[in-house]
């Protein structure tokens, strides 16, 4: 089931620029953590909450522990048996927020695993909509864009999803690190938004729902980078559709990463 809501231009630009505002105040917080002194530096909680050291004094001997709230700003993409990934528009951005507890493996923490919750949009922008068929349950990709009269067009959907990644990096506090992992989680509000345009007045209509959408999402992920800071990438290995007979396509990601704490 799905359903069609109407929405004005000013409203989608309000909406847009909270969250370009939200996202300012992340990369602000990034770059306050890395001008810390280098002679008041915690040994326990390196990043935002730099000195932090909890109710009460943490043991000189405590492991240092790291990477646990994780913040992935992304460009999204698809691909598939007919879908070439890197058409989408660069405006395809997204985000993921991973909550995690970091469980060291090894001495000085240089090996751990890190387990989970995380939340996370995935949104395409793109020159192509998708086309619900209501006889075969089935949803395909149309390219047709201009001849419809639609100027832009959205798809976007919300995840909640349990990360699980074992994690290396090196000895010292400015430390390279790698992250494996990945993650298994479920999509809701699978939504399409499509621009008009009629007599000088801008119009988005919002569907949501498919008839065959596929809820369960299973990932890998990569994630590199030096101490805050990361290169991010990720695959989704189911399709977004689980009817046979509509269009075969799975998720990509890359984007940065940045860790608070």
């Amino acid at each position: 089931m799905f359903y069609v809501k109407h929405e004005s231009l000013n409203l989608r630009k309000i909406k847009l620029l909270k969250n370009y505002f939200s996202l300012l105040i992340l990369l602000v917080v990034g770059f306050n953590s890395l001008a810390q002194e280098a002679g008041v530096r915690s040994r326990h909680r390196p990043g935002f909450m730099w000195y932090y050291a909890g109710i009460t004094a943490p043991k000189p001997e405590k492991v240092r522990k790291y990477d646990r709230l994780i913040f992935d700003v992304v460009y999204n993409d698809w691909t598939g048996k007919n879908v070439k990934p890197f058409k989408v528009s660069p405006l395809s951005i997204g985000f993921n927020t991973n909550l995690m507890f970091d469980i060291p493996l090894a001495v000085n923490n240089t090996v751990s695993l890190g387990i989970g919750m995380a939340y996370g949009i995935y949104r395409i922008k793109s020159n192509d909509f998708f086309v619900r068929n209501e006889l075969q349950e089935s949803t395909t990709l149309s390219s047709d864009i201009n001849q419809y009269g639609i100027e832009s067009s959205i798809f976007k959907i919300h995840t909640i999803a349990l990360p699980l990644e074992i994690r290396f990096r090196g000895k010292n506090w400015q430390h390279a690190k790698l992250h494996v992992g990945g993650r298994i989680g479920y999509s809701f509000l699978a939504t399409t938004v499509l621009g008009t345009q009629q007599d000088g007045i801008y119009y988005l209509q919002k569907t949501r729902g498919f008839y065959d959408f596929n809820p369960i999402q299973a990932q890998a992920h990569l994630r590199f980078g030096i101490r805050n800071w990361g290169i991010y990438a990720a695959y989704h290995f189911l399709p977004f559709f689980k009817n046979k007979q509509s269009i075969q396509m799975n998720g990509l990601q890359f984007g940065i990463s940045l860790s608070i704490f």
